[in-house]
């Protein structure tokens, strides 16, 4: 075997932390689902271009979209709930030419998915006699940071990122029961608009991934609006 005094796992030289954010065993940093595989080949250096020779540049565009489902109801009391379940995150990332293959590196994923979660989403309450929230205006936010790319040094990487942020109208549909026939009798609409704003930034981190590759990192934000509208329309 090639491990020797000072060689790590696998014949690699132990991964020197880039930027105070490395790891042992060379896995890039961040939250699932974007912890690539630990390790890899070990001393196989064939595929990377030589110092002084410059690779190809690789267009890369990276897709971000959320799905959310919210669901608004009356509750039996008279008050609104509002419910939005975890948020399923989808991420596309399109090279052109493909990135290529190389021994250590984190294999190219085109697709992954994550999940984001805003735990004070899970159950909102309107009052609209209490006043609560106020203006019937709820908000949230949440961050997430993780890797889309490694590729060696003398690959140049032309990167844009392009952020959908969803939106939509709930609508409960009011009755009351009219106490001469016992029908049930359409009075109103209340309606709820939502938004989640999606902004996110790309960034290189040169000799962050494994084998001292250069790492796509991706920032995003995700602001979470909804507001009620408290007068009811005939």
């Amino acid at each position: 075997g090639m491990g020797g005094p000072g060689m790590g796992p696998g014949g690699m030289p132990p991964v020197q932390p880039g930027m105070g954010q490395g790891m042992p065993g060379g896995c890039p940093p961040g939250p699932p689902p974007y912890t690539q595989g630990c390790g890899g080949a070990g001393m196989a250096q064939t595929g990377f271009a030589m110092p002084g020779m410059q690779g190809p540049t690789i267009d890369t565009f990276v897709e971000v979209s959320p799905e959310i489902q919210p669901v608004f109801r009356r509750e039996q009391d008279g008050t609104y709930s509002l419910q939005v379940p975890r948020i399923r995150v989808r991420l596309t990332t399109n090279c052109s030419p493909p990135p290529p293959a190389e021994p250590g590196l984190a294999p190219f994923k085109p697709y992954e998915e994550f999940w984001v979660d805003m735990p004070e989403l899970s159950w909102v309450v309107f009052n609209p006699w209490a006043g609560t929230p106020p203006g019937g205006i709820i908000s949230a936010q949440a961050k997430k940071r993780g890797a889309v790319l490694e590729v060696s040094p003398q690959v140049t990487l032309n990167a844009k990122l392009k952020a959908n942020s969803p939106y939509g109208t709930l609508v409960v549909e009011d009755y009351q029961v009219d106490g001469r026939t016992g029908m049930q009798q359409k009075v109103g609409e209340t309606p709820l608009t939502y938004q989640l704003k999606v902004e996110g930034a790309l960034s290189v981190n040169k000799g962050a991934g494994n084998m001292g590759s250069n790492r796509l990192d991706v920032d995003l934000s995700f602001y979470f609006t909804a507001s009620m509208s408290t007068k009811g329309s005939a």
